[in-house]
């Protein structure tokens, strides 16, 4: 990285992106603190220096903390489960919100999303994508393997349906094979929704290996947030579940453990294609 970007936050909820990122952050930062709004990745953050744990919308205290620390920059990463508005407690900052917020909520977690980077940016507190601040570490480089016809054509069907659910703010991937979609995204992610991809391949006596993942941002979704991730797991998944084709965006995809995963690519023969 050419530029430090001085006095940054990350702000993290639950997977293993935001602690491998509070690693890459605390060795190129002086300046920095770690914000946890997790369920999952507290006790993994115990004991950690300049990490401060809070419950998702205290807005208040969050806003508190980024002042005393002196940040200028945020950096959201990881999943965020929708919380229950019945039970928020409505502090002085998300008063002035939480309309907006509540509006937000009807159109869809993305909207909830851009609804929250916009109050940071209000408040003085712009957002940076993480791939803007590691692009050499955490985006994927080059492909593998060269796709066949059929395997082309089940990538371009598979984009054209995200595309097509984009509208409702709903799946990032699915799963296509030889033309028949085998398994779309919902509430439970990517990784659930390929554990149950086998059952359906021997349903339909396609229990062989074959079929694409296909992963990218739904459309008019702010790359500052929530960007498609994968990593050696999704690779161990696709092998278990008798895929080999997995289809990312190249520019807008953050890959976790990269070197292990560009390895288990070769040892499980998956074929990389970038669809951009």
């Amino acid at each position: 990285m050419n530029k430090k970007i001085d006095n940054l936050a990350l702000i993290g909820g639950d997977n293993e992106l935001p602690l491998l990122a509070y690693n890459s952050i605390k060795k190129k930062f002086k300046n920095f603190i770690y914000i946890d709004i997790s369920r999952s990745n507290k006790k993994k953050l115990l004991n950690k220096k300049f990490v401060h744990h809070l419950k998702i919308f205290e807005l208040e205290k969050c806003i508190n903390l980024l002042s005393s620390n002196a940040i200028t920059q945020i950096c959201f990463l990881g999943t965020v489960n929708r919380p229950d508005f019945s039970k928020l407690k409505i502090d002085k900052v998300l008063s002035k919100y939480i309309s907006s917020i509540l509006l937000a909520s009807k159109q869809g977690d993305g909207n909830i999303l851009d609804s929250i980077i916009n109050i940071f940016e209000i408040e003085g507190y712009p957002s940076k994508s993480f791939i803007d601040i590691f692009p050499n570490e955490y985006l994927l480089d080059r492909s593998y393997l060269n796709l066949s016809t059929n395997e082309i054509s089940d990538i371009n069907k598979g984009i054209s349906l995200l595309n097509t659910l984009s509208e409702y703010d709903n799946a990032q991937a699915c799963v296509i094979s030889n033309g028949y979609i085998l398994a779309i995204e919902a509430v439970e992610g990517t990784d659930r929704m390929l554990t149950r991809v086998n059952s359906i391949k021997r349903k339909i006596s396609r229990n062989i290996i074959e079929g694409a993942l296909i992963k990218v941002p739904k459309t008019k979704q702010s790359l500052k947030v929530d960007l498609p991730t994968v990593g050696p797991y999704t690779l161990e998944l696709m092998y278990k579940n008798k895929l080999n084709v997995l289809g990312v965006s190249k520019d807008s995809t953050i890959v976790v453990e990269k070197l292990k995963f560009y390895k288990l690519l070769k040892k499980y023969q998956i074929k990389l294609h970038f669809v951009d």
